[in-house]
């Protein structure tokens, strides 16, 4: 039987309006009766992904920051930090490029230059504890991820231009068209998934995974069910156990139904 199932959040679990269908809620609880845990991991700040399914937060999983951030309810079990020095070399590199802004994505808060206030919708979307600093100097934070917004929506050469200039310690994987995070070798969402599988118990066999972009890479690989959404990149279908509909047609609720309905069966 299923006992955890993950989800991506943008792309996979949410449709093209950022929205999840209410039927979810009920969903959730007949999980619950099953004893499933529900885990939402995402490259999403854990605030944001926290605050976005309340009330029923405390009762979930997060693996935030792609893996950076582990947490059940409002409880931190693991964090992933960037090395001090690591970080600044990142600034170095990208800080002065005016193509691209970085958000600085610490365990306190989200941090951005206030050169790019106009950003501040988009930011929204993705972030809920944020401030605007004039340099990230001021920033007194512990440093999860590095995000890089490429304003030309064409995060895959951004990847292309900076994939060689850190360190073996960092990875550098692309999250849509219009992101790029940088993190911690070690910091994925299949670690995170395999955090939960080693403290929980649970056999990777008893587990789905739902994805879309190459974030969700690991993950995927890291259960024996890992699904990958009609409308992901061609390198999440290729190593998916299945490709189900997709974000807009609410295929991770209806392969969730579908697990409950036939869950001996898994």
């Amino acid at each position: 039987m299923i006992k955890l199932i993950a989800t991506d959040m943008d792309g996979t679990f949410l449709n093209s309006d950022k929205q999840f269908d209410k039927e979810f809620v009920d969903i959730f609880y007949e999980m619950k009766k099953q004893n499933i845990k529900f885990v939402i991991a995402s490259g999403n700040q854990y605030y944001r992904l926290y605050q976005k399914f309340i009330p029923l937060s405390e009762q979930m999983y997060f693996v935030a920051e792609n893996g950076g951030y582990i947490a059940e309810g409002a409880t931190e079990l693991y964090s992933n930090i960037i090395k001090p020095e690591h970080v600044m070399l990142v600034r170095n590199v990208l800080e002065n490029n005016k193509r691209i802004v970085l958000v600085v994505c610490g365990k306190k808060g989200a941090y951005i230059l206030k050169d790019h206030f106009d950003l501040r919708n988009e930011i929204k979307k993705y972030y809920c504890n944020y401030s605007f600093v004039n340099s990230f100097d001021e920033v007194n934070d512990d440093i999860i991820k590095i995000a890089v917004y490429d304003h030309e929506q064409r995060a895959y050469e951004v990847f292309d231009q900076i994939k060689d200039q850190f360190p073996l310690e960092l990875r550098i994987v692309t999250s849509g068209n219009e992101w790029v995070d940088i993190q911690n070798k070690d910091a994925h969402k299949g670690l995170g998934i395999q955090f939960l599988q080693m403290i929980y118990d649970i056999n990777k066999d008893k587990c789905m995974a739902f994805g879309d972009q190459m974030n969700d890479y690991e993950m995927l690989q890291q259960v024996k069910y890992g699904c990958a959404m009609a409308n992901a990149v061609d390198s999440i279908k290729n190593i998916a156990y299945e490709v189900i509909q997709s974000n807009d047609e609410q295929g991770v609720l209806l392969k969730i139904k579908d697990v409950l309905k036939n869950n001996e069966n898994y």
